[in-house]
Parts: structure tokens; sequence; C-alpha cells
């Protein structure tokens, strides 16, 4: 069969099938996710939903088309499995059976399910990415720029370089410990909140795979990674201890950037002592204690090509944490709602407390205009005293202060003095309701605060209203 007649085959089952049946099958998962990067699980599980406006449609058989390329798979060559058809009901995790699958492999895939009573219908095809499979494909060095577990700002770190011909396609690797943030080009890569996943460092450590094909260009390029201390390096004393964690280290990076050019050849970008590193303005950072930002530190371009960094360190190269490197193999973390203050009330001059209706987990994201050096402190919490003011004295007993001035859920920022200034904080989260402003140069205005709930991103695969008000608020409770 030419290939002509195959992808016309595949169009007439594809139009014919869905006539008859008026079924369709969607929600094609790898791994549980939709169109997944960075698989390492060399076997694949499988996994499809099948929608009918007819009642009784039950599958009775299904087949499995996998290959290298998307075109090769609506022309009906898989190349790489072809499951045959299969005589099962099953529609979840079925592994995958076909061709070892190799580091960095792409594979597209499709499924055709049988009625027994109403014919067949196939998928849209859908693809997942392979990740490392073997530490041999890592060559990088783990690096930061320092080993002190109590240094204070968070490490900001840089590489440049040149790529000579066009890019066909590039895949970023990478793990930063305990969080990180990625940058290419002076443009953040990818909309994930405090990632890479917490784990028993000791054990296991995740990392996560980007298509940052569309970020790299020929020519001059540049990559920016800056590293908070999430789970890892805990500084704030607590009654949970994690300050004295058995992984506990300074922030680190481990990166792989793999770029295909047009001519077949590879260019491997990796982490090693060539990048360059710094302080910035995130002059704080804890899990328990929050985040202080002095935008007068601010670095202007220290992700983009042509950024002198003559000034900063070469990175150091540094241990391996003990645990495991594995894929990220789950949704990330996402900002999905925003929520505007309610209320603002002033319980007393110059101190704010805002009431944004709903509480959650997050933060909170300040927009305003203040001359140079001035520092606004937001004070989270879940309640209010009776004066009006935020009531940490519960969740707070919890702390173990090294100090008078060991901050508890409490985000800073210096303005820098330059018209409008907006921010929110990146390496921490806070469970609130309220937050009580300090420092404001004016009488504040719902414009100048944003709530945003972040949660893992799980789609949502239910809704629930009652005729019963207090129901619905339990349900909506336990989504918050």
């Amino acid at each position: 069969m030419t290939r002509v007649r195959a992808f016309i085959l595949f169009c007439a089952i594809v139009a014919t099938s869905s006539s008859i049946t008026a079924a369709s099958v969607t929600r094609l998962r790898c791994e549980y996710l939709e169109n997944p990067i960075g698989i390492d699980t060399t076997q694949p599980r499988l996994s499809w939903n099948i929608e009918s406006k007819e009642r009784g449609y039950a599958q009775t058989a299904y087949r499995i088309l996998v290959a290298t390329e998307k075109s090769k798979l609506l022309e009906g060559k898989a190349d790489l499995w072809d499951s045959g058809r299969v005589e099962s009901d099953q529609c979840i995790n079925v592994l995958y059976g076909g061709k070892t699958l190799q580091s960095g492999e792409q594979c597209y895939w499709a499924v055709r399910v049988w009625d027994i009573a109403r014919g067949d219908t196939f998928s849209k095809p859908a693809m997942w990415q392979m990740g490392l499979l073997s530490s041999n494909d890592w060559h990088g060095k783990w690096i930061a720029r320092t080993t002190d577990t109590n240094s204070k700002p968070a490490p900001f770190l840089r590489r440049s370089f040149k790529v000579k011909q066009p890019v066909k396609r590039a895949t970023a690797y990478i793990c930063g410990l305990g969080y990180y943030e990625l940058h290419v080009n002076g443009k953040k890569i990818g909309d994930h909140l405090l990632d890479p996943g917490y784990t028993r460092y000791d054990k296991r450590d995740l990392y996560v795979t980007y298509d940052v094909t569309d970020d790299i260009q020929r020519g001059k390029n540049a990559i920016g990674v800056i590293l908070g201390n999430g789970w890892f390096n805990v500084q704030t004393r607590a009654v949970w201890e994690f300050d004295k964690a058995p992984w506990r280290a300074a922030p680190k990076l481990l990166m792989e950037l793999r770029i295909e050019l047009a001519d077949g050849t590879v260019q491997n970008v990796v982490s090693d002592e060539t990048w360059k590193t710094s302080a910035g303005p995130i002059t704080f950072n804890s899990i328990y204690g929050g985040e202080n930002y002095d935008a007068r530190l601010e670095m202007p371009g220290w992700d983009a090509p042509n950024f002198h960094d003559s000034k900063w360190a070469h990175a150091q190269a540094v241990d391996a944490p003990k645990g495991k490197l594995v894929a990220q193999k789950m949704p990330p973390i996402k900002a999905t709602e925003e929520f505007a203050p309610k209320n603002i009330v002033e319980p007393k001059p110059g101190i704010y407390v805002i009431d944004f209706g709903q509480n959650m987990a997050g933060f909170v994201q300040l927009t305003l205009s203040a001359p140079a050096g001035t520092e606004i402190k937001m004070k989270y919490g879940e309640r209010t005293n009776d004066q009006g003011f935020v009531d940490q004295t519960i969740i707070s007993e919890h702390v173990r202060r090294m100090d008078s001035n060991q901050q508890f859920q409490v985000d800073s920022y210096i303005a820098k003095g330059k018209g409008s200034e907006q921010w929110h904080s990146r390496f921490t989260y806070h469970g609130f309701q309220y937050i009580e402003v300090t420092g404001l140069p004016t009488k504040p205005t719902d414009k100048n605060f944003r709530a945003y709930f972040i949660h893992s991103a799980v789609p949502v695969a239910g809704t629930f209203k009652s005729s019963n008000d207090l129901f619905n608020r339990i349900w909506t409770a336990g989504r918050y």
C-alpha cells in the first residue's frame, strides 16, 4: 500500500467511524499526562477516554499505533509499535510494547477502538517525548554560587553561547534545588511555580524538561537560572526541624540543553564552571519565612546575551545530591485563579489589612509607585484578631525563632523608585485570606493588590453544586 493510499484510508476511518458510532476517543494520556515531555519510563502506560452520544457504547477491542514522526503516523506507518487488534475493554494503563525507546525520542501515537455493535473510531494523534534515561546522558556538573547553607541571597547563574546554524529542536533538562526559575534570552520559560516538586532529596531528585526550540536563536544566546532554597535548604527553624534535614545543602543546579541543528549535529550546553554567578535582588527566601526583594539591586538584562557579566564570579562545581535523578511526571504547580481585594481596612494609621474573601494557598502580587528605598511589608494570615490586625498566633507557635528578626509568612519589597512597579514572591507560598500591609506611601486601593491561588494543576474532574449553601462552601473549601 502506498503512503498516499494509507493516508486516505486513515482519514476515511476517522470520518466514517465517527459518523457511524457518534463516538470519539479523547484525552490520550501517557503516564497520566497529556502530551508530556521528559518521560523516563521505558515502558510508558497509555490511557484514553471514549465519549459517545449513544447509550451503551462499550469498547470491545483496541489497536495502538506509535511512530517516530507525526507524518508517519498519519500515513499508517507505526515504525515504533503496532499493537495489532487486541480484544479488550482496557483503556487505562496499557503498557507500551514496541521498540526500545531512546533518550529524548519523540513518539507520536493514536488509538483505534471498536464497539461490537457500532463499528470503530480512531483518535486524533497525541505525543510524548522521552527524557534522559541514563546518568551517562547528563554531560554537565552540579554547580552553585556558594556552599554556605546560611547564605541569604538567592543565586543568579548565567551562561552565554553561540549557535551557528538554524535550530531544528532544542530541549532543556533542568534540576535546580530546592527551587529554580529558568530563563532563555531574557524570558522566563514556562508557567511552572515552585519547581521541582518536593521529595526526600537524599532519595530522589526531580528534573523537568522543556521544549525551548522557539526560544533558541541562531547567533548569540543566553541561559539564566535563579535558585531558591525551598525544602532543600530550610533556613527558618520550626518544630518540624527541616533545618536539620539529612539532605540539606545550599541551592545547586544541574542542566543540560540539547540543541539539534539543521545539519543533524547536536550542540550541548551544560552546567559547569564556565557559568557565571552573582547575588541579586532576592535577598532572602524561605518556605516558612517568606521572601524579601530589593528592586534597587535588579540587574537589567542579566538573562540576555549581551549582558556584561565580567564582575560576576565563576560558579563552583559541587557534590551531587545523594538522591536518584528522575523525571518529574506530574502536573506542575501553577497559579490558576486571581482574587481582587474584597475589603480594605485601616485598624491603625499606616497599617492596612486587605481581605481577599477566600482562604487559599498562594501569594499576593503588589503593584505600586513609590520613592526609591520605600519598604513595603506584607504579613499573611488566615484570621484577624479583635482589633482587626492579622493574627498569626496559632500557626506561628510552630516557629522556633533564632532571634527577634526571624520573620514568618512575611514578604518584603523595597521599591526602586522608577514609575509603576509590580512584584510577587518566587520561592515561597502562604496560607492566607488576609494580608497586613505596612510601609505604603499612600492609602491603597484594590488595584494595588491581587491574590493568586496556586496548586498542582491537576485537571478538574468534576464539580458540585446543591441547594444547600453549607455543602457548597464545604466543597469550595476543599478546593482551596
